[in-house]
């Protein structure tokens, strides 16, 4: 038997080679630019079995602990959208800090979100998925997102009338209301699936998915035929970055837009303002757009972040109506019709990665539309007998006020490979 002083001098051995056999590995994801990359997610695989000891999501200043890993042979895997997977082999202990710098992508391989709610590469999820960068919509420079996707394959974009009118999507055959619409993690089709892209602002938008095909599994039985989803903009540098600028162009046009956005600590930011305003060609073919937005992190711990993001847009279009068909001016036009539209869309979001291979997203949303078309004068015989009813222009007042607020947990658990 044993005496005493043994046994606790054995269980404090014990103890120490704990601690011994087990360090902390931190690591920090920056761009090309060596600006840090806030939301990129971490997997820590080990060399000898493939199993993923570890899933992170880098904090606002792009950092990632593990803590208390295991000594060995580990491959890290770094995933984020808008970057090529970038992957180093690592031994604990032997380096317990690393830096990764992502590469921007430049070939067909890429991150995705909508395919499968969770950062995966576009490869390994089996799914079409097209992806336009920030880089690539300010080089289309688009007013709204029906711009954008115009030039993305299997989109089949129609619109009516001028700026601000109505602009549908049609994708494999399906009907215009087949389809899911995502910003900020907020659905914002109307009911019944109808959503117009023609008045959609793309200011500070950091990317656009567009999911061809349906995956009513993750986004509900409306996503029958293609998933629009489009994100912020999140704050990087240390130093505000601030953007200002205005542009213009004949009809009346003008274009102004303001940002701010950074990091500090745990806490990165990004405040924006856009407005868009245009006289139109002809009679009542005036239209503006406004729009302020925001998005706000925080990492509360190296394996939970929340993040707040809301964009509040208004819009005004003049609706002259059909009175010029093919060039040939059969009515006047109508100079008192009109439509608008504010849209407001908030979502709070909460990152959770542990234990081990586990990732938790829970999302509380809320979006306010509310839109009105209105005539208010009684033009051309309104109420009396004309050869066609196309002569006929009659006061109405069609108010569409619709609320929804919801949420949305999805866990996603890594295994071995």
């Amino acid at each position: 038997m044993c005496p005493r002083p043994a046994l606790r001098a054995l269980a404090f051995v014990s103890l120490l080679t704990s601690f011994t056999l087990a360090s902390d590995l931190k690591i920090r994801v920056v761009d090309p630019q060596s600006a840090r990359v806030a939301g990129a997610r971490v997997e820590i695989v080990r060399t000898s079995d493939h199993v993923v000891e570890v899933v992170r999501v880098t904090d606002a200043r792009g950092e990632a602990t593990a803590n208390a890993l295991a000594n060995g042979s580990y491959r890290i895997k770094v995933l984020a959208p808008g970057f090529a997977v970038a992957e180093r082999a690592v031994s604990v202990p032997n380096e317990s800090q690393l830096e990764l710098k992502l590469a921007v992508l430049a070939t067909p391989e890429s991150v995705v979100v909508s395919a499968t709610g969770a950062p995966m590469s576009a490869e390994e999820s089996g799914s079409i998925v097209e992806t336009l960068d920030h880089s690539q919509i300010e080089d289309l420079q688009p007013a709204a997102l029906g711009e954008a996707l115009r030039f993305v394959p299997g989109a089949v974009i129609a619109d009516s009338g001028q700026r601000g009118g109505l602009t549908s999507l049609f994708v494999r055959g399906g009907e215009s209301r087949y389809n899911k619409v995502i910003v900020d993690g907020v659905p914002v089709n109307e009911p019944g699936g109808v959503f117009n892209f023609g008045v959609v602002p793309l200011a500070q938008t950091d990317r656009i998915e567009f999911f061809r095909g349906a995956n009513s599994t993750l986004y509900g039985s409306d996503a029958m035929t293609s998933v629009v989803q489009s994100w912020s903009r999140t704050g990087t540098s240390l130093v505000p970055d601030l953007e200002f600028g205005a542009d213009g162009g004949n009809l009346g046009t003008a274009h102004e837009y303001a940002s701010v956005a950074g990091a500090w600590r745990r806490f990165d930011y990004n405040l924006f303002g856009d407005h868009l305003t245009t006289d139109g060609d002809g009679i009542n073919a005036g239209y503006f757009n406004t729009l302020v937005g925001t998005n706000i992190g925080y990492a509360l711990s190296p394996n939970a972040s929340i993040r707040f993001r809301g964009r509040n847009s208004q819009w005004r279009v003049g609706v002259p109506g059909i009175w010029d068909f093919n060039g040939q001016k059969l009515l006047p036009p109508d100079a008192d019709q009109r439509a608008r539209q504010a849209d407001f869309t908030g979502s709070v979001e909460l990152d959770v990665a542990a234990p081990a291979q586990w990732q938790h997203k829970l999302t509380l949303f809320d979006y306010h539309h509310d839109r009105r078309n209105l005539d208010t004068n009684d033009d051309r015989g309104c109420f009396v007998t004309s050869p066609t009813f196309l002569g006929e222009d009659c006061y109405f007042d069609d108010h569409l006020d619709v609320n929804r607020a919801g949420f949305d947990y999805q866990a996603t658990w890594t295994p071995r490979t």
